[in-house]
């Protein structure tokens, strides 16, 4: 396996992102296997977001199912400027936060109304570590990073099903770094993504 990414500017502060193997295209299906089953790709898929050159950004990717795991994976950074140096919420999902060493303090839950699952670090290093993405994949503990991903895969594999599935980040309600697996694009801002 040798992974690598090509980075493409879509607009100004807007990047797409494709992960390549050998120089191909890495399918959804991979992707989602890779983060549950592979230490070494999680740690380069967290290195590709660490070395983006946006300050703060959000992750979101195009909806899968179940029947579309072949399509090639792809991904886009949109500038989040407004996340930046903003005091993080270590309120709102405090009741979830777990101290326990399992996954490194990396919790699953729905949100309040039922209708999202969101992967959530619990604190484990200064509070900035967790803001949004950028802060957390360049701050936190890299075995906490490592089963960040871990976990969103086997959420997302747990999720899959006929009907699409919005993965990303949004962050724009609650300052404290939380993927989102959605039914519906909820907080998207990527018009092709949102509207497939």
């Amino acid at each position: 396996m040798s992974i690598t990414h090509e980075v493409e500017e879509l607009a100004a502060d807007q990047f797409r992102c494709r992960i390549l193997d050998s120089g191909a295209p890495v399918d959804y299906g991979r992707v989602i296997e890779l983060w549950r089953t592979s230490a070494a790709f999680r740690s380069d898929f967290n290195r590709v977001l660490a070395d983006s050159p946006l300050d703060a950004f959000r992750w979101e990717t195009p909806p899968i199912t179940i029947n579309t795991l072949g399509r090639e994976f792809e991904f886009v950074l949109l500038s989040a400027a407004s996340f930046i140096d903003r005091p993080t919420d270590s309120v709102s999902f405090a009741e979830f936060f777990t101290t326990d060493n399992a996954n490194e303090g990396v919790v699953a839950f729905a949100n309040l109304r039922g209708d999202s699952t969101l992967v959530v670090p619990s604190p484990r290093t200064h509070e900035t570590a967790y803001g949004h993405l950028a802060s957390f994949v360049r701050s936190a503990p890299p075995t906490q990073c490592d089963a960040f991903w871990r976990v969103l895969g086997a959420e997302v594999h747990r999720a899959l099903d006929a009907r699409p599935l919005w993965v990303s980040t949004a962050g724009g309600g609650v300052a404290w770094l939380h993927a989102r697996l959605d039914r519906h694009p909820k907080y998207y801002q990527h018009r092709p993504y949102r509207d497939a």
